[in-house]
């Protein structure tokens, strides 16, 4: 991990208790242009009630990391518990995980994404 990839970790850390945090798409495949985005996926630690924060919290996050390192417009976040399932599938595939606090909440969510993967999978495709 390089130290920008450090930073945006340890950041994220100190701004919401999550689980896991993954890198995906193009920095995730080496395939990212000196403009290119980060993609960053987090399993937060507790679960919002509230649908309206749930739906929010990843937002909120993305811009406190952006406004603190100053990487405006550069930095993407999305819940991996709410996300469709077929990003869900595509992060987990593709990925790189860059924190994982070696909890069962971080299995339980991973191995529920392929769980429902396998089910519409076998409704639409089979």
């Amino acid at each position: 991990m390089n130290e920008l990839q450090a930073e945006i970790s340890q950041v994220i850390q100190a701004h919401a208790a999550v689980d896991a945090i993954y890198l995906y798409g193009s920095r995730a495949k080496s395939t990212a242009r000196p403009d290119s985005d980060w993609d960053i996926a987090v399993i937060f630690s507790d679960y919002e009630a509230d649908p309206l924060e749930r739906a929010v919290r990843p937002q909120m996050l993305e811009a406190e990391v952006e406004r603190e390192l100053k990487r405006y417009n550069q930095i993407s976040i999305v819940d991996l518990e709410t996300a469709p399932v077929l990003l869900q599938v595509s992060i987990l595939q593709s990925a790189i995980k860059w924190f994982d606090r070696n909890v069962p909440h971080v299995r339980r969510v991973e191995q529920s994404i392929w769980s429902k993967w396998e089910k519409d999978y076998e409704r639409y495709c089979l």
